[in-house]
């Protein structure tokens, strides 16, 4: 059996509410769900939490699953996708970014580290994150992420032209939010 009709028929059983369908979906799905939170979210309590979600929405709405328009995979994807969307512009989490101690912010500046913890020194995360949710997205995954243009459009399930030009107008768009500041 191919990954592909496993995954439909794990979709039937869930509709007919069978838990430990969707516990065999979420076995062979969640991890990567988890690695595309985790590189969004940069929290793993809460990525944990939002990969939780996900699927209790998946459960939820598998009736608006529809196997002609995505892979389940790709569904997936979406779900947590707005999911993570959603946590980005809640309050709590501009709280929680904000909130980050003078020391953290001092020490992440002065001890090289990591290309995530330069860009938050420098302020590009900052930026960033004035732009389109789906700008945004596509800069994470493709610039701190390590997705090729390729992958980002496979993960995000669309044309590779939209993935260029979304990442092209990003770019001009960050191009004017800096001669702005």
């Amino acid at each position: 059996m191919s990954n592909l009709s496993t995954s439909v028929s794990l979709v039937e059983k869930i509709r007919a509410g069978d838990r430990q369908a969707l516990e065999r979906l979420y076995d062979a799905y969640a991890g990567m769900v988890y690695g595309v939170v985790l590189k969004m979210i940069r929290d793993e309590e809460l990525a944990q939490e939002i990969v939780q979600n996900v699927f209790l929405r998946l459960w939820k709405n598998i009736d608006k699953y529809d196997e002609a328009k995505a892979k389940i995979s790709t569904w997936i994807i979406n779900i947590a996708r707005n999911r993570i969307i959603d946590e980005i512009r809640s309050e709590n989490f501009k709280n929680q970014q904000e909130n980050q101690s003078l020391d953290y912010s001092v020490n992440e500046g002065e001890l090289g580290g990591s290309t995530e913890m330069k860009v938050n020194a420098i302020g590009l995360k900052s930026m960033i994150n004035k732009l389109r949710s789906e700008q945004k997205l596509l800069l994470e995954l493709v610039y701190f992420g390590g997705y090729t243009h390729e992958e980002a459009a496979k993960e995000l399930n669309i044309p590779l032209g939209t993935v260029k030009t979304r990442i092209r107008s990003s770019i001009l768009e960050l191009r004017k939010i800096l001669k702005v500041e």
